[in-house]
Order: C-alpha cells, then sequence, then structure tokens
C-alpha cells in the first residue's frame, strides 16, 4: 500500500461488504522545478525548487491525474463519474470473478 502523509491527502470512502469500497481521493505530488524558473526573476516567487499538484487517487489502483484547475463542479463531476463506473463494474456479471472484498480489511 502506498504511504501519504495525512496533512497531503482527502478522499472519500464507500464501504461495501461484498465488493472492494469505492475509494476516491486527491494527494498532494511533489513535483521538482528546474532552478532556472526559481531565479527567474519574470516568473512567480519560488523559494524552493520544490511545488505540490493535486492529484488524484483511486482505490483500484489505477494511475490519477492533475486535477489543480478543475472547478469545484467539474471535481464534484468528476467523483460521480469514477463512481458511476465503478458501480457500472461491480454490476456486471462477467467481472464478479475480479471483485472481491480483500482490501477491505486494511
Amino acid at each position: 500500500m502506498l504511504y501519504i502523509p495525512e496533512d497531503l491527502r482527502i478522499y472519500l470512502e464507500i464501504h461495501y461488504d461484498v465488493v472492494n469500497n469505492f475509494i476516491y481521493g486527491v494527494i498532494g505530488q511533489k513535483r521538482i522545478v528546474s532552478d532556472y524558473m526559481v531565479d527567474d526573476e519574470n516568473l512567480p516567487d519560488l523559494d524552493s525548487n520544490l511545488t505540490y499538484f493535486p492529484k488524484t487517487y483511486f482505490g483500484d489502483s489505477r494511475e490519477g491525474y492533475d486535477v489543480q484547475y478543475f472547478t469545484k463542479n467539474e471535481l464534484i463531476s468528476d467523483v460521480l463519474k469514477h463512481y458511476d463506473r465503478f458501480l457500472k463494474i461491480v454490476a456486471e456479471e462477467s467481472n464478479e470473478m475480479f471483485i472481491s472484498s480483500d482490501n477491505n480489511s486494511q
């Protein structure tokens, strides 16, 4: 399991007994900024070459993406889109053998 400090993440988790829980989260992902960006006087002030951006993560370990430019409504819509996807996958009988509740006991 990926360790992420509590102060750099927030997530929504919907618990289930039979299938893995639905998780949609956002973490503060580290990004290293080049020295020329830090030193350039025409760019926003940076105190160091380390910055963070909000990146999604999911309970099924799919790759997340940058959401820093999402509006509040776009972020809500994104959560609902992924939850709808989750419900369609667990409802599909052909996916039954791939769905478990192994991660819920952690």
